[in-house]
């Protein structure tokens, strides 16, 4: 099979040209990533106008912005409702995109104004829709599961819905000591605030649940197919510690040469990145060839190269 793609892809770089294929695949890329941000936003869009929106909770944000808006202006404009989250999620962001196009990186504000003008589009044609359950906790459940998926997407293709995200990657422009992270949350926390006085704090404390449940959420997005586990190994079985791990489990590992501080005595010392299920399997070998092995485990958030996860743009 591996000979039959060498020789397919051999035969499509011959008809086509190298450059062409490489442009294909560009192309490929590029649609996949505008789907993907396409269906994150279709998923923010449902989660504000058919959870927090009819459930008046504020889940931070601009578009949390907006749903206090639509609340305390409702019947002003008509019978029906307020002015429309898509509305103030819209003019806010105009401003906004217009200093982060000036001051930030352009390619990820190409994909963060097309995330936030597609979010825009589906809040104004979504219909207000029945709730499933009259559970508040469970409606939060699942918003914030909306939400983390979308940002977990959205983060994973560097874009973002724009809003106080933006807004707080323009603040860390001009004040590098404090950090794009504090600022928007001490923003988001701002908002959270003000639907807790408009809404009630049991409203406020329900949108910090969904708040929490999509930081989780989007973090394991973004992070958790990238992790792995960084071990290092001290043994007087080296080789043969080494001869599993390469061969068995199908790792790389690095020798060092290294002296012990108590006893001076030269030892090897053996480094190598897995995963958490090949961890466990090294973890029963070492104890089975040398249960006098020291053995360091540490966390890695993000692991790139042979093996685990390819370099992206």
């Amino acid at each position: 099979m591996l000979h039959l793609r060498k020789i397919t892809s051999f035969a499509i770089g011959r008809k086509y040209g190298l450059s062409e294929v490489v442009s294909m695949k560009n192309v490929q890329e590029k649609v996949t990533s505008y789907l993907l941000l396409t269906a994150a936003s279709f998923l923010i869009s449902l989660g504000v106008v058919w959870i927090f929106n009819s459930e008046q909770i504020v889940p931070g944000g601009v578009t949390g912005i907006g749903i206090i808006i639509y609340n305390l202006t409702e019947g002003l404009i008509s019978e029906e409702g307020g002015i429309p989250v898509w509305i103030t999620n819209l003019v806010i962001n105009i401003p906004l995109f217009i200093c982060g196009y000036v001051l930030l990186e352009r390619k990820s504000m190409i994909r963060t104004a097309y995330a936030t003008m597609t979010t825009t589009i589906f809040m104004a044609i979504l219909p207000e829709l029945p709730l499933l359950t009259e559970d508040r906790l469970l409606n939060m459940l699942l918003g914030g599961t909306m939400f983390g998926i979308s940002y977990g997407i959205m983060f994973r293709l560097n874009a973002s819905s724009g809003g106080v995200d933006l807004l707080a990657l323009i603040l860390n422009h001009f004040r590098h000591d404090i950090g794009a992270p504090l600022f928007l949350g001490v923003v988001d926390l701002i908002i959270v605030v003000a639907g807790g006085v408009a809404f009630g704090i049991e409203n406020m404390l329900y949108a910090i649940i969904a708040i929490m449940i999509a930081t989780k959420l989007s973090d394991v997005i973004v992070q958790g197919l990238r992790h792995g586990k960084l071990v290092y190994i001290i043994s007087s079985r080296c080789e043969d510690i080494k001869a599993y791990i390469m061969n068995e489990i199908g790792r790389g590992v690095t020798v060092l040469d290294t002296r012990g501080g108590y006893t001076n005595e030269a030892r090897l010392m053996m480094i190598s990145v897995l995963s958490s299920r090949q961890l466990v399997e090294l973890k029963d070998k070492i104890k089975e060839i040398d249960e006098k092995s020291f053995l360091v485990v540490g966390q890695i958030s993000e692991v790139f190269g042979e093996g685990f996860t390819k370099f992206t743009s």
